[in-house]
């Protein structure tokens, strides 16, 4: 009776596999050498275009599973994200790059399961043209406690109209002429540009310097990723700066 019982087990869960967690092999074929991996150029997946996003994590056995190819490399969703929205590109060390899709079309004035690396398009409203979205920029800094300037308006002649970016949406503005002229005032401290991050002040400490392996991701900041060096004993944290650069940070005592 007892041996009829355990066959009885053993069936019923190899019916039902979905009650076990099933782990993804890792990627054996990665695409480190391939020519629009090199060249940063947009993949196809499921009939639309994906764009290198954000920075290089870990294969997570899992979470990720195998879910289509590009010109023989495999591709891999993560299982916890919304589908379709992100996919994974596997190169060595067992890293895995993110391709992202533009959220526009049915995905337009939506955000997804975590914040998009590319501006969300407006839905359209009517027949006129949409505007290309902008390209990425890196977060706001504080400059003596106020949040510094980091990207610069289109200009205009005064009574013109200016299209306002496509992330935000809206009605057309009308510049108003000028009616007097101010000052921006002196600053209340001395303290440079700095952020704050894990409740601590972190302030710019040097010139930016190029991404590479020898930085891994450790959180984030405004959405985007903070970096550390890998192996690196010095309190130094590192934000996006430029188009593959990133610029450090450390606590002053």
């Amino acid at each position: 009776m007892r041996r009829a019982s355990g066959l009885f087990l053993f069936a019923f869960l190899a019916a039902a596999p979905g009650m076990a967690q099933v782990s993804t092999a890792p990627p054996i074929i990665v695409a480190d050498i391939e020519s629009w991996f090199l060249d940063g150029t947009a993949i196809q997946f499921q009939g639309d275009d994906y764009y290198p996003a954000g920075a290089e994590v870990f294969f997570n056995a899992n979470q990720m599973v195998r879910s289509g190819d590009f010109e023989g490399i495999p591709l891999y969703t993560d299982t916890t994200l919304e589908p379709y929205s992100i996919v994974y590109v596997p190169l060595s060390r067992g890293l895995m790059k993110p391709y992202e899709k533009r959220r526009q079309g049915s995905a337009a004035s939506t955000t997804g399961s975590r914040a998009p690396s590319f501006p969300v398009s407006v839905a359209p409203t009517s027949s006129a043209p949409i505007e290309a979205p902008a390209p990425p920029t890196a977060p706001p800094l504080l400059v003596d406690g106020a949040a510094a300037i980091t990207t610069t308006a289109p200009t205009a002649t005064a009574g013109t109209r200016v299209p306002r970016s496509v992330a935000t949406g809206g009605a057309l503005p009308v510049i108003p002429r000028p009616t007097a002229v101010a000052t921006i005032p002196a600053p209340r401290s001395n303290e440079g540009v700095w952020l704050s991050y894990l409740g601590e002040k972190w302030f710019s400490s040097g010139a930016a310097v190029p991404l590479t392996n020898d930085f891994r991701v450790v959180g984030t900041y405004a959405g985007f990723p903070v970096f550390a060096r890998r192996g690196s004993t010095e309190q130094v944290i590192y934000l996006p700066s430029l188009d593959g650069m990133i610029a450090p940070y450390r606590v002053r005592k």
